[in-house]
């Protein structure tokens, strides 16, 4: 059923028409002043919300969303549950909500994730207010007056949202999912991510989440799109469940990893110290380690940073400054090394669902870029001479490149942008093998700010 949430105070226009008869008709039934032949049509509309009706009807139903290292805005439904964008909340997994009337919800539980969709699913919470219906279907076109309610920049434990206004520029066809995204001019500030995108007539149509600031526009996910994720983010039966590639292993000081090839990499996370941090790799050819904090910016190494070469190992030392979590990658240059990875501090070893799958041609597969600086690899069995063509579909900027379990040296084949998508950005890449063998297909993020999820397909 389509259902939609209309100001029931203010009855929204249904035109009354009243068309005039002939000239010889209304000689015959009325007195008239209008000339004879004359076409009379004429529409009485109630006036439309203001933009102060729309707002006092939906800012009650949009929470300020707050982490210890991010804010951001969040809609309750009226179910219940919040939603937001998943990129708002990683990497917690509780928040704090607070409405416009100081309603205060503090450890608010971070159920599921779609980070292929990039939404979040919170709560749910209890609540008097009303929540904002989730739509099956709605009705927006290019031109139409758009309205977006959310918590810009927000600095104030208790603030009061926002609301800007702007157009439809047009309707993004998303061919992967089937879904249509909003672009508008609608500015989307830092915290506005997850806010509701509201029709003139005071229907929520959308969730804000991407912003293009260079080229003045934003993109929003229709309420339709929410709707079937969130259905399925409820149940646990996602299409798409991105989230659940990556387990965090528990606490250890000593691990010992086995990297199969030059671009396989193992990920530990470490929280927060106050004093530096030593890791020491011990075994392999020559192990190197990259630290990236919790929005993918790289702590080690700076410039001119090596590390230490000691009779137990290779020692490198970093700094989180107290902040965390941080993700130390461990890398080698040679084929089938064992290391030894120990440290001063607690850490905790990630494990990588999405490696080391085998494809085949002909196949789908989805997964997930779980935390900052992930590279996800597949291995394909390809005859000499056999020809492929790998695609990776995602709101991410994924690269990929194709190589031999065995290289050493710049990859055989790689691209960034010259697939299709949601902005024609998508990695794609025909390759020929040029002798039969294991091929292995990496994929990362160019910058990894958050989880994004992807679809990679072999043709």
């Amino acid at each position: 059923m389509n259902v939609r949430w209309t100001l029931a105070m203010l009855a929204l226009a249904v035109p009354v028409v009243m068309v005039a008869c002939s000239a010889e008709n209304e000689a015959e039934n009325q007195s008239s002043e209008t000339d004879p032949g004359t076409s009379l049509l004429t529409t009485t509309t109630r006036p439309s919300p203001t933009a102060r009706e729309i707002y006092d009807l939906v800012a009650p139903s949009v929470a300020f969303l707050e982490t210890d290292v991010s804010t951001g805005s969040a809609v309750l439904t009226d179910d219940g549950w919040v939603v937001t964008n998943a990129h708002v909340v990683w990497p917690r997994d509780s928040v704090r909500l607070v409405f416009a009337d100081g309603e205060e919800h503090e450890d608010v539980p971070v159920q599921r994730i779609d980070d292929y969709l990039d939404l979040a699913l919170l709560g749910p919470i209890e609540s008097e207010r009303r929540g904002i219906p989730l739509l099956e279907s709605i009705d927006v076109a290019t031109a139409d007056e758009v309205y977006l309610i959310g918590y810009p920049a927000e600095s104030e434990d208790f603030p009061t949202p926002s609301i800007t206004r702007g157009l439809v520029a047009r309707l993004r066809r998303w061919e992967a999912t089937g879904f249509d995204f909003i672009q508008s001019d609608t500015a989307i500030a830092g915290g506005q991510s997850g806010g509701a995108l509201v029709a003139a007539d005071g229907t929520v149509i959308g969730i804000s989440g991407l912003t293009f600031s260079d080229a003045g526009f934003a993109l929003s996910l229709p309420i339709d799109a929410v709707t079937e994720a969130v259905a399925d983010l409820v149940i646990g039966a996602s299409p798409q469940p991105f989230a659940d590639s990556i387990n965090i292993a528990p606490q250890v000081r000593e691990a010992e990893i086995r990297l199969s090839h030059t671009w396989d990499e193992e990920a530990f996370v470490f929280e927060g110290a106050d004093e530096p941090t030593s890791l020491t790799l011990a075994g392999g050819s020559e192990p190197f380690l990259t630290v990236l904090d919790t929005f993918g910016e790289m702590i080690y190494p700076a410039a001119d940073e090596e590390p230490e070469i000691t009779a137990d190992g290779r020692v490198f030392t970093f700094d989180t400054g107290g902040f965390g979590p941080v993700y130390a990658y461990v890398t080698d240059v040679s084929v089938d090394a064992t290391i030894v990875v120990t440290s001063d501090q607690a850490f905790s070893h990630v494990i990588d669902k999405d490696d080391a799958r085998l494809l085949r041609i002909g196949s789908t597969t989805k997964g997930s870029f779980g935390i900052p600086g992930d590279y996800d690899w597949f291995a394909i069995e390809l005859n000499a001479g056999e020809a492929i063509t790998v695609d990776v579909d995602s709101l991410g900027d994924v690269e990929l490149l194709i190589d031999t379990a065995d290289a050493e040296s710049i990859p055989l084949a790689e691209d960034f942008d010259s697939g299709g998508g949601l902005f024609d950005t998508n990695p794609e890449v025909e390759f020929t093998a040029d002798q039969a063998g294991v091929y292995v297909i990496v994929i990362y993020e160019a910058f990894a700010e958050a989880p994004a999820g992807y679809v990679l397909t072999v043709e």
